[in-house]
């Protein structure tokens, strides 16, 4: 192809054309330059999803970029709709943008999508050329009263005649980069339209590539190819050149600097000069009316009783500090206000709200109505395939089936690894490349989980929306595009752990409480935010816990990098006083002190570069942010590299290679400094507060391990909790005389309506009576029967558990009255036994929980037998062999760099939890041993850290397998 040909695609889709087009923008956009296109349009099918993405990487490609929009009838979630009628729209400017927004929006919001596309028009629509290969649609257009000069036929082939006073551009319609990729359109159609590939009727021919050879078909067509020429030249839109967009706030830097001078006068010379910097910055980035916003926001959820937390980088800023949005005062705690925004930085602030979870939508829904509807939608997500995913959507298309695709799945414990396809049938294997060509195409649009945009004026003048499940506005553009669209964003996250928190009362804590570091040291914090997984509370039992500050430390030593053995093991000794810490350039000695020669913090790389170079802290975080975006670019990073050592002070060129390391994997103080203050409090609460805590954290659950295993923590700790009792439950969880009893709302299939049904009805007399004067389906009274709410109501009773139980569900339907029921119950220690063993079992099944007892404290005497001893003991057996039996709290597979599994699983028992590691020659030789809760019979080497027990697994056997009689492991 030569630039003689000159030739510009009107009419492509991309891969957000969902289950259609195959290629990203940046490919068609590439390949539009290599063709010598001087432009490229991108007319996704109902949506404008890629526009922002497809500007930025025209203008690096050195071309221009056309937003475009085809519409179509009968278009809907799995249907192309009908390309008879179609109708394509391009954007010639601004105004032409802002009216494509428009009928995007009315489309995907109030007219639908499987309309006539001339039904969303607007009634004086601007800069908008109609393209459209339907005569009937241009004329229809025409009669509306749309300019001659603003529709064009759309030419597929010469010799086809446009209607009269319309003229021709070229279109290849291109779904698709190459004509090799016709199997791809193929399976992603199928995928989207739940059918198989060879049923798959609809999808497009190879010819509808960018790539193919589209010149023969237009050669005696020249004034279409001049005419799709004209109509690029005519489109001017430039989705690059954008400006900060803030609600209108008069006088925004006057109000805020009036509120932030008050709230730290007296607090010294350092605050002030902190904050004359912080608001010089704000104003010249005009984020004034931003930072007015979100205090308002916070300042009306205190006012509802609604609690509210400021997190994340915002927690760097003193603004927001005396604003009353973030608790962490930047200067006690060393952040930096350069990391959350500077001048230089091109990323847009945000500033996360943490607020109850179970309070959130009463938020939300606040925000749009006082900043206007039209003005407030929700942020999208563009989810695309992830591997499993992909795999499993794939081999269906291909006519696997389900179980099949079900079972191969389930090995899949490795995302980003392409699984071992051996076991696939041997006519779907050629295609796994297929498949793992789908790996990142769009999959849906879904909310995101509290992204809020307010604009200056309507929203539809910046991005289209649509409506998501439950009626939610959202933006079509996703979070990067709507922040280089220069809209700014408010996360408002609803946080379980807030939640509950504010129903046991606890809005703050003491620093510097003993019994709560005593629990930190101990890792006794399940049930507690970001402290409760294995990873998190062994760091915390090798580490000195003095205050929140170590919390901190804590949270950034379990990320990826520094978690690493030697640098998680090396900083455990340093804090100990085992090993002296040498920094890397004495100069880097008093930042380095606190945190034992390792930076783990960004803000510790800011000073640190910043020292090294003598230059600003704004200059040190672009450095570093560059450092991050060039990990995996190796000759950026080298340029970064010769731009450090060319500012460096002398004798610090060798603080390099640290300095990179730290970069690639540091964490954010200001992040972990909010965690800190939350998990503390958390811990505080399960502490000084345990029943009131325990009650709110099961009616908030959301954590690192099952319900059961949260429950089963609470109860070693000390609290009693009770079965769910149709005479004194209510809906959700209480506490009851220093007990938490169980809520009817935790029985699965019980519906709310019943539940409140049973509390406005009760007392009971007898099940009769409760059968009488309730309409419980069969399935809702075998739960309330089985979780033993109903034990207290005769003739069952707690003893005659299970047996009476299920004789009663079984005889009300032969004989609803239940006139000749008599109760039988099972006898002696077996049966006392079986009876707890039910029950246990039960209350999982129905209420997520065992309540009754712990299974392990029931089959304690069985594990005694076979040798096991409580895992509470393992600490007494270090260096030494040992057994025990427990279940399943958590588990999770890694692959080592030689590509071998292992496996870490975190048992319990009832009285304690602990961590077993399955190497990879035991995950080899037992054959991935744990895939099920257990219980298991587990044999190993018991290896003890700074207080922290793991045991290193030899072998493992199911519980119910076990030998008789014990014999020692062998050494």
């Amino acid at each position: 192809m030569t630039k003689d040909a000159t030739f510009v695609p009107l009419h492509t889709k991309s891969d957000r054309s969902a289950g259609y087009g195959t290629a990203s923008p940046r490919e068609l956009v590439r390949a539009a330059a290599r063709l010598g296109c001087g432009a490229v349009a991108l007319t996704d099918l109902e949506n404008l999803y890629a526009q922002v993405e497809l500007h930025h990487a025209a203008r690096d490609a050195g071309i221009r970029a056309i937003t475009g929009v085809e519409l179509r009838r009968g278009f809907g979630p799995h249907a192309v709709g009908e390309k008879r009628g179609r109708l394509v729209l391009l954007a010639r400017d601004r105004a032409g943008y802002e009216s494509l927004c428009r009928i995007v929006t009315r489309r995907r919001t109030v007219a639908g999508e499987t309309g006539d596309p001339l039904e969303c028009l607007e009634d004086e629509p601007r800069g908008i050329f109609y393209l459209s290969d339907d005569v009937e649609t241009l004329e229809s257009l025409l009669a509306r009263g749309v300019a001659p000069d603003d529709v064009r036929f759309l030419l597929a082939r010469a010799g086809a005649e446009p209607p009269s006073r319309v003229r021709a551009v070229a279109d290849v319609d291109a779904v698709m980069l190459s004509p090799d990729d016709a199997d791809l359109h193929r399976l992603l159609f199928a995928i989207r339209r739940r059918m198989r590939v060879r049923d798959a009727t609809g999808a497009e021919s190879h010819e509808r590539a960018l790539l193919a050879p589209w010149a023969d078909l237009f050669r005696d067509a020249p004034d279409a190819l001049a005419e799709s020429r004209a109509v690029a030249e005519a489109c001017t839109l430039d989705l690059c050149e954008t400006t900060r967009v803030v609600p209108d706030v008069p006088d925004a830097d006057e109000k805020l600097a009036a509120a932030c001078r008050e709230a730290i006068c007296g607090r010294g010379v350092a605050y002030e000069t902190r904050l004359a910097r912080e608001l010089e910055t704000i104003r010249i980035l005009h984020l004034a009316p931003y930072f007015w916003v979100v205090r308002e926001i916070t300042d009306h959820a205190r006012a509802a009783g609604i609690a509210i937390a400021g997190r994340g980088s915002a927690a760097s800023s003193l603004v927001c500090f005396a604003l009353g949005i973030t608790s962490i005062d930047p200067i006690v705690h060393g952040l930096h206000f350069e990391r959350f925004v500077h001048a230089g930085r091109l990323e847009p602030p945000d500033i996360d709200l943490d607020l109850p979870s179970n309070r959130r939508d009463e938020l939300v829904d606040w925000v749009f109505r006082r900043f206007g509807r039209d003005r407030v939608a929700m942020l999208s997500t563009h989810q695309t395939f992830r591997r499993r995913a992909a795999y499993r959507e794939g081999l269906k298309a291909l006519g696997m089936r389900r179980e099949d695709v079900d079972r191969f799945c389930a090995r899949m414990t490795d995302e980003e690894a392409p699984p071992p396809t051996a076991s696939l049938p041997y006519a779907v294997q050629p295609h796994v490349g297929l498949i793992e060509r789908t790996v990142g195409k769009l999959q849906h649009v879904s909310v995101h989980p509290g992204g809020v945009v307010i604009g200056d004026g309507p929203l539809t003048a910046y991005t289209p929306l649509e409506r998501a499940p439950k009626g939610v506005l959202v933006t079509q553009y996703d979070l990067r595009s709507i922040g280089k669209l220069g809209l700014l964003k408010i996360d408002l996250l609803g946080n379980r752990a807030l939640a509950a928190l504010e129903a046991c009362g606890v809005s703050s804590a003491p620093g510097d409480d003993a019994a709560t570091r005593a629990a930190l040291e101990r890792g006794q914090t399940i049930g507690c935010f970001q402290v409760e997984t294995a990873a998190t509370r062994s760091v915390l039992r090798k580490l000195p816990i003095r205050d929140a500050d170590d919390v901190t430390t804590a949270l950034a030593l379990v990320r990826p990098g520094p978690s690493s053995g030697d640098a998680k093991a090396a900083f455990v000794r340093r804090a100990h006083g085992e090993e002296p810490a040498s920094p890397p350039h004495p100069a880097l000695g008093p930042l380095l002190a606190r945190t034992h020669g390792m930076l783990l913090f960004e803000e510790d790389i800011l000073s640190a570069i910043a020292t090294l170079t003598r230059g600003s802290l704004e200059e040190a975080d672009a450095m570093r942010a560059a450092i991050v975006r060039a990990d995996e670019d190796p000759a950026a990073l080298a340029e970064i590299e010769r731009d450090f050592r060319g500012r460096v002070i002398e004798g610090a060129e060798a603080a390099w290679p640290d300095l990179a390391r730290f970069a690639a994997y540091s964490f954010s103080r200001a992040h972990a400094t909010s965690y800190a203050e939350l998990a503390w409090r958390s811990v505080w609460a399960k502490v000084h507060r345990p029943a009131a805590f325990a009650c709110a954290v099961l009616n908030h659950y959301g954590g690192a391990y099952p319900l059961r295993t949260i429950a089963a923590d609470f109860a070693r700790s000390g609290v009693t909790i009770l079965r769910p009792d149709v005479a004194r439950s209510a809906i959700d969880h209480v506490v009851e005389d220093g007990a938490v009893r169980v809520g009817l709302g935790a029985i699965a299939h019980l519906t709310q309506k019943n539940a409140a049904a049973v509390l406005a009805v009760r007392p009971f007399a007898d099940m009769r009576d409760l059968l009488a004067r309730t309409s419980l389906s069969d399935r809702e009274l075998r739960s309330l029967v089985l979780s033993g709410a109903c034990d207290d109501l005769a003739p069952l009773s707690a003893r005659g558990y299970p047996i009476a139980h299920e004789d009663l569900l079984a005889m009300r339907k032969r004989d609803p009255s239940l006139a000749s029921f008599v109760a039988r119950a099972a006898g002696g220690p077996r049966g006392d036994l079986y009876r707890g063993l039910v029950r246990v079992q039960n209350e999982v099944a129905i209420l997520g929980m065992h309540v009754s007892d712990h299974p392990m404290r029931l089959l304690r005497t069985e594990a005694a037998a076979a040798g096991a001893i409580p895992i509470a003991s393992l600490a007494e057996r270090v260096g030494e062999g040992a057994r025990i039996a427990g279940i399943v709290a958590a588990s999770r597979r890694i692959e080592t760099r030689g590509r071998r599994k292992m496996q870490f699983v975190t048992l319990e028992d009832e009285t304690d939890l602990v961590e077993v590691v399955i190497l990879p020659d035991a995950f080899a030789s037992l054959g991935d041993p744990v895939t099920s809760p257990g219980p298991f019979l587990v044999d190993g080497v018991v290896e003890r850290d700074h207080e922290d027990t793991t045991l290193i697994v030899r072998h493992v056997v199911p519980f119910h397998r076990r030998a008789h009689p014990y014999r020692q492991p062998s050494p």
